[in-house]
């Protein structure tokens, strides 16, 4: 079977993270992948391309001019058929559109996988009501999170919907340096280490970690932060963190593709997040077998097991960050317990390989329809 997965990204974040895993795991399971990634202006983020390498038959660059190239709907049209493709597999808004006329009048299935419809501008909103529309093409269209699930059958037809979760490669982050080790090579030192990863963005909430930090060391609880990931609030945080007096406690790492060491040097792991929908991140934190502390916001409480394999609080509530932080540093047998209930449960209900499974049965679901249509 071959699918040809498109993306059309500006960064390389979760929704390409779980591209890339995906493709990675689907190759093993005996799926021939083809990318393509749309490249726009100096912007567009075509590293995908190499973080699947060797999982991949072919990995095409689309080159569109302005928002909307006909061009653009030709070449790809003519790739199809040459490559004689039976699942094109759209992850983004826009290739979700150019998908839809691309495939009309050729026999191949369309799937799409939502992460989550961000932002609230009026353009923003504008955009989301308009690929919920066209999603109305597809013969399935994936939502990781109940939240995206419940907003797509306000849309779509039910059967055309489905919830797959997000999946971690869990021998990945299972396999890190020890701690010491892993926070000597970082250049930290011996306090706890409290950690993020993800996108520097406002809805990430990492602003209410920080104040919570500066809370805990007027208390007397002294912690380092450890920020990993890149996005256009950095120079915000800088500005706070020195302003709040921490600037030599707050470490910046910017994105890296060593994760699991970075994991491994962080004691607790904090999602301060005001929107979510199924974040990774969460999935690798758990599989490093990290105390997890994160917002209670789209399906972190599924994830976290209701708080059984991990601590939910309230986004927004810098006090009951700071309380939990000081909580689970302070009793360490009772946070190392429920760590290894978290890897557990990301190893029994969350890998990668369960998730590249389901989008197989689904591909081979959609093909067989579309040939005995």
């Amino acid at each position: 079977m071959r699918v040809l997965h498109l993306l059309s990204s500006t960064g390389y974040h979760g929704a390409e993270n779980m591209a890339a895993e995906l493709i990675c795991q689907l190759s093993k399971c005996g799926v021939e992948n083809y990318l393509g990634v749309f490249h726009r202006h100096e912007g567009s983020n075509t590293e995908i391309v190499n973080a699947v390498d060797g999982s991949v038959r072919d990995a095409v660059v689309f080159q569109c001019h302005g928002r909307w190239d006909w061009r653009t709907v030709r070449v790809l049209r003519r790739y199809l058929r040459a490559q004689r493709i039976d699942i094109v597999h759209s992850h983004k808004y826009k290739t979700n559109l150019y998908a839809l006329i691309a495939t009309t009048g050729i026999r191949c299935g369309l799937v799409s996988t939502c992460h989550n419809w961000l932002g609230t501008s009026v353009k923003m909103r504008l955009y989301a009501r308009l690929d919920k529309w066209i999603l109305r093409g597809f013969d399935r269209v994936v939502g990781v999170s109940g939240e995206v699930v419940t907003e797509l059958m306000r849309w779509l037809p039910a059967e055309k919907v489905v919830k797959i979760d997000n999946g971690a490669n869990i021998v990945r982050f299972e396999q890190k340096l020890p701690k010491p080790q892993a926070k000597a090579a970082l250049g930290l030192g011996a306090r706890p280490i409290i950690g993020f990863v993800g996108r520097l963005t406002a809805e990430k909430g990492i602003s209410y970690l920080l104040q919570a930090a500066k809370q805990l060391a007027q208390q007397g609880q002294f912690v380092d932060i450890m920020i990993v990931g890149d996005g256009d609030q950095e120079n915000a945080l800088r500005n706070e963190a020195d302003h709040l007096g921490m600037s030599e406690r707050v470490h910046f790492f910017g994105k890296r593709n060593d994760t699991p060491n970075l994991y491994a040097a962080m004691d607790v792991f904090v999602l301060p997040s005001l929107k979510e929908a199924f974040p990774l991140v969460v999935l690798e934190a758990m599989a490093s077998g990290l105390p997890v502390i994160a917002s209670r916001v789209g399906d972190i409480p599924y994830i976290l097991g209701n708080g059984e394999c991990g601590v939910l609080v309230e986004a927004r509530d810098v006090l009951g960050l700071g309380a939990n932080i000081q909580k689970l540093l302070g009793d360490w047998p009772a946070a190392q317990l429920m760590a290894l209930a978290g890897q557990a449960r990301v190893r029994d209900l969350f890998s990668s390989a369960a998730m590249a499974r389901r989008y197989r049965e689904i591909y081979v679901d959609v093909r067989s329809a579309r040939c005995g249509a």
